[in-house]
């Protein structure tokens, strides 16, 4: 059995996809299969143009290929991009078509995100993620150019900011998953937007403050937040994808009216 993925399997559920696909992706069912078609460079003629084939095999999604007309179904689709968007493949694209099948109403399916999730760990390089569970001083001693304290950086764009209401008991950076799910959803966002403004002022200041924002959240969602942090991110992208302000002025000005109040990090 073989399943159609990627492009050419949303634009069959859903004809208004704009993007045309330029390889057609077959899934295998099983291992033989795809070892009898890998390397054969096949070919196909669709609407008159010529499109390569894409053999794939993700033992993962063997049991979940129920046959729905050689499609693979939408929310398989969307939890197979999803488990994917942790590393820097196609990322822009690959974001596109994860917000357009959660516009659809499609929902990501936890069992199999957790098998792809690992299964990609080891196709690819591992997934790096920030380890959470040190002291404030030893996680933000990384390198950083920038010289101020990076706790006292959060209270500029907020007095008492949202990661306090998510600390896990005694921690100093490392947050509690159960607190973020008892948060308002404006507090939800405002801590993800919080923490990748600082962020970026960190490691982009120079920057256009939306170029730096973007190019932070991408690394947050890549490898800084908890997964399940992570996910609540991709789910409300479209809401968290851009800052509302130029937090970049607002902190440098900021500074300039802290004068010898500026707290600065631990050298």
């Amino acid at each position: 059995m073989i399943n159609y993925i990627g492009s050419v399997a949303i634009k069959h559920w859903y004809p208004d996809f704009t993007r045309e696909p330029n390889d057609i992706d077959i899934l295998h069912k099983d291992n033989a299969s795809y070892l009898s078609t890998k390397g054969n460079h096949r070919q196909i003629i669709i609407d008159g143009k010529l499109k390569r084939i894409e053999d794939h095999y993700i033992p993962a999604l063997s049991k979940y290929m129920i046959e729905y007309d050689g499609y693979l179904h939408p929310n398989i689709l969307l939890t197979l991009k999803v488990s994917h968007i942790f590393w820097d493949i196609f990322w822009d694209k690959t974001m596109w078509d994860i917000q357009f099948l959660l516009k659809k109403g499609h929902k990501i399916m936890p069992n199999l995100f957790c098998e792809l999730y690992e299964y990609w760990n080891t196709v690819h390089t591992k997934n790096v993620r920030s380890k959470l569970d040190m002291t404030a001083e030893d996680f933000f001693d990384n390198a950083l150019t920038c010289e101020y304290s990076h706790d006292w950086l959060h209270t500029l764009i907020q007095d008492y900011p949202t990661f306090n209401k998510v600390l896990k008991d005694g921690a100093e950076v490392e947050v509690d998953e159960s607190k973020f799910n008892n948060l308002t959803f404006e507090d939800k966002c405002n801590l993800v937007t919080e923490e990748v403004m600082i962020m970026a002022y960190e490691r982009y200041g120079n920057m256009d403050y939306r170029r730096a924002y973007g190019r932070m959240l991408k690394k947050f969602i890549m490898n800084h937040a908890p997964i399940w942090e992570a996910l609540f991110i991709i789910k409300n992208y479209n809401i968290l994808y851009r800052p509302n302000f130029n937090y970049i002025n607002h902190i440098n000005n900021k500074i300039k009216e802290n004068g010898t109040n500026i707290v600065k990090r631990i050298q």
